[in-house]
């Protein structure tokens, strides 16, 4: 078996009426929130982060929002985690063995650790946290990410068997992920704890109180496992969906923290600012343009107008529209899983574009494609909606709340509209994602993906191969391959996220990693005030 050993603390298918009922509802409850003056925090030890987006889904399992994902990961805690490199290091659990056949993960929790409740985790809150998860019941989209899993088990209060029907690459960091946080099972199941509306967790901080589009207050969690941390005393979550407003909080050290999301003029205005450090994290996550496919009058049912619109896109002006994205194939570029040399349907080809539409037998086009206005999707949009000009399609942007738009898109079948940017978040394992182009497994993309039992196929051989198996770079390049060919999702660049710090206010060097899971605040718990 190979082993991984820590030794003290250092590493030696959604179905749419989920998304409706779960989504509509909180989307449209995200309040904008004012900016305050807040007083200086040096002196009592209290972080303050500035935040686009409210949180808005509080059940780690169900949440499918990143906005909700980044608050979580200060709570919870997962039984691995990872480090700047996205490597599957320990987090509740403190080692773990794996068969020589990538089919058998034996994990031993950590002595002592405990909720923020001060009540023992034991190998049932590990257990029925991920069978919840898994269970169709609950609606988790991440459901099918820890592989295909046949049993779990534990043979004393310390030790976790997961046994697996065949090697899965991803398993140890897809359990570092929001959405596979260990949970307090006890008071879920006596009904003490409404994950809708509270939390309870392992994490280093503990929420104390909510104003809804305005700040969270979380404090020290007193039980936190690691000795010594968090190093602050309190984490003010400030709501601020404005670049103006987060920049005016860094120069005035009123936020130490400040979050820009994907904003692409964040890097430029932020270097005007003294004493600011700008980190601009490597990321997994994706842009996609997805069309209909699946609505009998879409003139997207045609795959040669599919790829016509593909081979419109110029993924370089994109990429440079947004400030520090990459063009990228069906694979993140992070993962080296795809060369796009080999792809037949990538690079910008005007004139076969424009060959392919009379080959379809298509004249003129006009389309509706729905947006929900803001400084990146302004920017992405136009550049898709002048290059689609450029082959004879005319498109119409629409602009709506997020709310609308995610009942357009996802539930809505099939989508109501014609086609439009999304984005996805990639995870730790160019595998994973591709799970999503399955309608059947996935269930939130049945409304635009067109289910393709050969590419399910191929998407599933992929999830049996263990990461050093010598057949998975063929596979990964064939997968990605078939993606390009079907142009039903259509890849478009990487989302670059930005984050900004104080520098001569709070030390926050942790926060520089590779992500794929939203952990924008990684390593919270060692961020040292001045």
């Amino acid at each position: 078996m190979n082993k991984f050993q820590c030794v003290n603390n250092k590493t030696v298918p959604i179905h749419r009426s989920w998304i409706k009922q779960g989504v509509i509802g909180t989307v449209a409850a995200v309040g904008l929130g004012a900016l305050s003056i807040l007083p200086a925090h040096a002196q009592d030890k209290t972080i303050v982060w500035g935040k686009k987006l409210e949180a808005t889904l509080l059940d780690p399992a169900t949440s499918i929002l990143a906005s909700s994902w980044e608050l979580l990961h200060v709570v919870y805690d997962g039984l691995t985690d990872t480090d700047e490199n996205m490597e599957a290091i320990p987090g509740l659990a403190e080692s773990w063995e794996v068969s020589a056949d990538g089919t058998q993960y034996v994990f031993k929790l950590r002595q002592g650790i405990k909720f923020s409740n001060g009540r023992d985790v034991t190998p049932d809150d590990v257990i029925g946290s991920l069978q919840r998860m898994m269970d169709p019941k609950t609606g988790s989209f991440f459901r099918l990410q820890l592989g295909n899993v046949k049993s779990m088990s534990s043979s004393d209060s310390r030790t976790v068997t997961i046994e697996l029907d065949e090697p899965y690459a991803p398993l140890l960091t897809a359990l570092s992920s929001s959405m596979t946080s260990i949970l307090p099972m006890k008071e879920i199941n006596e009904g003490s704890l409404d994950l809708q509306k509270d939390t309870l967790g392992t994490g280093p901080f503990m929420v104390q109180s909510h104003a809804m589009g305005d700040e969270w207050v979380l404090v020290r969690n007193p039980y936190y496992y690691k000795p010594g941390l968090p190093k602050a005393d309190k984490l003010i979550v400030r709501i601020m969906p404005s670049d103006q407003a987060l920049i005016a909080g860094l120069r005035s050290g009123d936020v130490h923290v400040a979050q820009f999301d994907s904003s692409p003029d964040a890097k430029m205005l932020l270097q005007t600012l003294d004493n600011v450090e700008i980190v601009q994290n490597q990321q997994s996550n994706m842009y996609w343009l997805v069309v209909n496919a699946v609505k009998e009058d879409s003139p997207f049912t045609n795959q040669l107008v599919r790829q016509a619109v593909a081979l419109s896109i110029d993924r370089k002006q994109i990429a440079n529209m947004l400030g520090g994205a990459q063009p990228s194939t069906a694979f993140a570029p992070m993962f080296n899983a795809c060369d796009a040399n080999q792809l037949d349907i990538f690079e910008r080809d005007v004139k076969r574009a424009k060959a392919l539409l009379k080959e379809a037998g298509v004249g003129k086009l006009t389309l509706d494609m729905p947006n929900v206005p803001g400084a990146v999707n302004d920017a992405m949009y136009a550049v898709l909606q002048k290059n689609f000009a450029d082959i004879g399609i005319t498109v119409n942007i629409e602009n709506m709340d997020e709310g609308t738009w995610v009942s357009k898109v996802w539930v809505d079948n099939p989508m109501s509209v014609d086609l439009t940017g999304l984005w996805y978040a990639g995870y730790s394992d160019a595998i994973m994602v591709p799970l999503w182009l399955n309608p059947n497994k996935a269930g939130f993309t049945g409304g635009y993906q067109i289910d393709d039992a050969e590419m399910n196929a191929a998407v599933d051989g992929l999830r049996g191969l263990a990461g050093d198996d010598p057949k998975r770079p063929d596979a990964l390049q064939n997968v990605c391959n078939m993606i390009h060919t079907q142009a039903n999702h259509i890849p478009l660049v990487t989302r670059q996220e930005t984050m900004a710090y104080r520098s001569d206010l709070i030390d926050a060097s942790g926060i520089k990693h590779i992500d794929g899971y939203a952990n924008n605040l990684a390593d919270v718990e060692t961020y040292t005030l001045h």
